[in-house]
């Protein structure tokens, strides 16, 4: 036997047929002459595995049931090794993560090219975003299965990439430093003498075991791992301790692993090995966020927050953004927005357009241009703390606040505005300004208006002064849209017109509907 796969279930019986499909010798690709078995450990279900349903999927299957069990898989996943014979083993922790179809291929090839270091591969969750969040604004089982049932994944499993956000742990994407690995390849002398999984991790599902046995070995490898690239797991929804458990029941865990190592936890950094092969794609989609990013939020409604523009040249973009000027005062828009703006103009025709922070004046002055330069009668309503000293027809420079917008904004002129409105918000970028202005214009806006929020670009722009914005107002955006539901709709052409998201202002080019 070349290879000996452990694959750990509790109560899986919806997730785990698919899970083995997808390690099967039908679904797995160039991998003929491989001798590999997939053994999985029940770990006290209280129904227990279908061994005979799993073996008509993948015949080189046998079950290792252990009832009653403890809630930690860690002692059962160390007893089932045991009972292998194989030099390389694999490990699947979690059963409800499907794989894609080089994985087992590239891990052998790892495994040919050193025997001693740990082999990894990326995490990545089903649905629009992941779980921890998506479950809660209505992701499902039944959801999962309809999306599952729509994509060709039995026919092509790197359609799943198609369906899936990168998981909390692989957020750095395919050149950065994971936290764990849900899928792991290593020899038995590595695994011998990690001692396997620390059977000190007594949390339901093994809380931070596998976190553990990553950082470990990934020491243990001198911090060069193999990594594989353009393959991954693919986490379904089960209601694991994880993904399924509350925010206390996580603080639980790393609390049992700061009990254990005497410090809180803290992702290892390495420089992996890299192994396989990745289409533009793939690179493009999942390449990550540097290990210094203030991003708190990656998507919504299956759009990530990225700015799709390389960050060397947004620098240079953002450079040029801050002088712009605009007869002769400050503009600083950059060019790809100022061009969304006209197409949104011509397409709406507004007959409003009120703008939240203004600074000099520059961005109203452009906006009214640009409307008598199409022909439309357009009034415009700039709102700042401190408005600029400006006397321009069909502009009305007010004093408001956005951080609370209901006391400070002039209610009764800017209700009798007349619609369609275009409302802008451009203020202070926190959190708490871009929500107060959200949900105090949704009062007030009728089917067909936009309202778009600037800025959310703060969370891929490198420097030091960004950070300070903590990723408001693509936080604040997604909250909006997860709140106000099917209210609203992403402008994904105005978002997409130059690329994915290469606009200041990620999904955040909104419409009432």
């Amino acid at each position: 036997m070349h290879l000996s796969i452990v694959v750990c279930a509790y109560a899986m019986n919806r997730e785990l047929p698919r899970t083995i499909h997808t390690l099967s010798r039908s679904y797995q690709r160039d991998i003929r002459d491989l001798d590999y078995e997939i053994i999985v450990v029940d770990n006290g279900s209280p129904d227990p595995v279908d061994e005979a349903q799993l073996q008509a999927i993948a015949s080189n299957l046998r079950v290792i049931r252990t009832f009653p069990a403890e809630q930690s898989p860690a002692r059962t996943i160390n007893t089932a090794m045991r009972l292998t014979s194989s030099g390389m083993l694999g490990l699947l922790i979690d059963g409800a993560r499907m794989v894609s179809p080089g994985l087992i291929r590239d891990a052998c090839d790892a495994y040919r090219i050193d025997k001693t270091r740990i082999i990894g591969s990326l995490s990545f969750h089903l649905g629009p975003d992941v779980q921890m969040r998506s479950i809660a604004a209505g992701y499902s089982q039944a959801v999962e299965d309809d999306l599952l049932a729509a994509t060709p994944w039995k026919e092509d499993g790197y359609s799943l990439f198609g369906v899936s956000v990168l998981a909390g742990s692989s957020n750095e994407g395919w050149f950065g430093c994971i936290a764990e690995s849900n899928a792991v390849f290593l020899d038995r002398t590595l695994w011998n003498r990690l001692g396997g999984l620390d059977e000190r991790f007594r949390s339901p599902g093994g809380g931070c075991v596998n976190l553990d046995f990553w950082e470990r070995a990934v020491s243990a490898s001198g911090y060069r791992p193999c990594m594989l690239l353009g393959e991954g797991t693919f986490h379904q929804v089960h209601g694991g301790a994880a993904t399924g458990g509350t925010a206390n029941d996580r603080k639980s865990s790393f609390k049992e692993y700061k009990s254990i190592h005497g410090k809180d936890f803290s992702k290892t950094r390495y420089q992996p090995l890299l192994i396989g092969s990745l289409s533009a794609e793939l690179a493009q989609k999942f390449i990550g966020e540097p290990k210094s990013s203030p991003r708190r939020v990656h998507s919504i409604r299956g759009r990530s927050f990225k700015v799709g523009v390389p960050p060397p040249l947004l620098d240079s973009i953002q450079a040029a953004t801050l002088k712009n000027r605009y007869k002769g005062v400050r503009l600083a828009k950059n060019p790809f927005d100022l061009a969304l703006y006209l197409r949104v103009l011509e397409k709406l025709k507004p007959k409003t357009i009120m703008e939240i922070g203004t600074s000099e004046g520059g961005s109203a002055l452009w906006l009214r241009d640009q409307c008598r330069a199409l022909g439309f009668g357009t009034k415009v309503i700039s709102i700042d703390r401190i408005p600029p000293a400006l006397d321009v027809e069909e502009i009305s420079f007010l004093e408001g606040d956005s951080t609370c917008p209901r006391e400070t904004f002039p209610h009764a002129q800017l209700a009798g505005s007349p619609h369609p409105w275009l409302v802008i918000e451009d203020s202070a970028h926190t959190y708490e300004s871009v929500h107060a202005v959200l949900d105090y214009f949704d009062q007030n806006l009728l089917s067909g208006d936009y309202i778009v929020v600037e800025d959310g670009v703060v969370a891929d722009l490198r420097g030091q002064a960004y950070l300070r914005y903590a990723d408001g107002p693509n936080m604040a955006v997604a909250d909006f849209l997860l709140d106000k539901g099917a209210r609203y709709r992403i402008d994904s052409d105005t978002c997409d017109y130059f690329g994915s998201n290469v606009t200041y202002c990620p999904n955040a080019w909104l419409v009432r509907q």
